[in-house]
């Protein structure tokens, strides 16, 4: 199952990647901690969960904790592996700086399709292997692109 299954808003992946990050430290979120870390009141969070559990993508009862349903690991695993890739993809083979790379990516990957992605993969791994040492491809596009428009990716 993917998240475009559900038809799910970006607000949605978010709260989504929000608890599963969450649960990785913790086993669980809690309402405030996912306040916290989106930015946002507790309030909007409540009626934010509740719609996800409706849709059966959390566990969710007032004041425990919260935690992702089968189905909702498997959107964020998904949501997890894209931002992986296109964030490696920028930062590694155009050599975008760290942050950048991240910050792109959290935006790109709520709207890249499951073969673009693994074309992005494919295509970064392709680069890795047919380069001599692995990385001569993309240090030669790394000075090129600095040369050709004096700036960092």
């Amino acid at each position: 199952m993917t998240d475009n299954d559900l038809q799910l808003s970006l607000n949605q992946q978010n709260y989504i990647e929000t608890i599963y990050e969450l649960s990785l430290v913790h086993g669980h979120a809690h309402t405030k901690a996912i306040a916290d870390s989106m930015g946002i009141r507790m309030a909007s969070v409540t009626q934010a969960i509740q719609v996800l559990a409706a849709k059966g993508l959390v566990h969710y009862e007032a004041r425990k904790n919260i935690t992702l349903s089968t189905n909702g690991e498997a959107i964020a695993r998904n949501l997890f592996e894209r931002h992986t890739i296109i964030a490696d993809f920028l930062g590694n083979v155009l050599g975008c700086s760290p942050d950048r790379a991240e910050e792109a990516a959290c935006r790109i990957e709520h709207v890249i399709d499951e073969k673009l992605q693994c074309r992005l993969a494919e295509f970064a791994q392709f680069i890795r292997e047919e380069s001599e040492n692995g990385e001569d491809l993309i240090r030669k596009f790394q000075q090129y692109y600095k040369n050709k428009l004096n700036d960092e990716p």
